[in-house]
């Protein structure tokens, strides 16, 4: 995969700032920067001239931008199967994070993605959102699954929903 198109300017160097440092930035400082952020965050994930963790700090800092578009993105992340299996398993975490029981819907689709890994990353991702919506999408997946460790995974999710 070659590097995505690099985003100029200020907003880049001061999200990289941020996505550098091993803890997570407080969400105030992705608020500061606002919305013009979440362009910037996209196109970070996918440059592979960035550090993997600063790739993966990325989509992560996604949840935490209050803007309708930085879910979107996610969703956009999640939903597209030309991205990377790291960025769309990653998406499914975040986008779990930014709209909680609202991304049920949406993960719940990708339980059937031909990717393992982000089906993996999706039933972790639903049960940390727990609820009875949740344990019965977990539930009719696992009968389904032929992956023995996609099929675990789903049995972590359900574990983590309990109520």
């Amino acid at each position: 995969m070659s590097p995505a198109p690099s985003v100029p300017g200020p907003l880049r160097a001061e999200a990289l700032g941020l996505l550098s440092q091993p803890n997570a930035a407080p969400d105030a400082a992705w608020r500061r920067l606002g919305p013009g952020v979440v362009p910037v965050l996209a196109a970070l994930a996918e440059d592979t001239s960035v550090p993997d963790a600063q790739r993966m700090r990325a989509v992560t800092a996604l949840a935490r931008v209050e803007t309708p578009e930085a879910g979107q993105t996610l969703q956009a992340m999640l939903e597209d199967p030309h991205r990377p299996s790291d960025v769309r398993s990653q998406a499914a975490a975040a986008l779990g994070q930014r709209l909680g029981f609202e991304a049920v819907k949406t993960l719940r689709a990708r339980l059937e993605d031909h990717d393992l890994r982000l089906r993996e990353a999706v039933a972790q991702a639903l049960g940390r959102l727990g609820g009875q919506q949740v344990r019965e999408a977990l539930e009719e997946r696992l009968p389904l699954e032929d992956v023995p460790q996609v099929r675990e995974a789903l049995q972590q999710g359900l574990t983590l929903a309990e109520p």
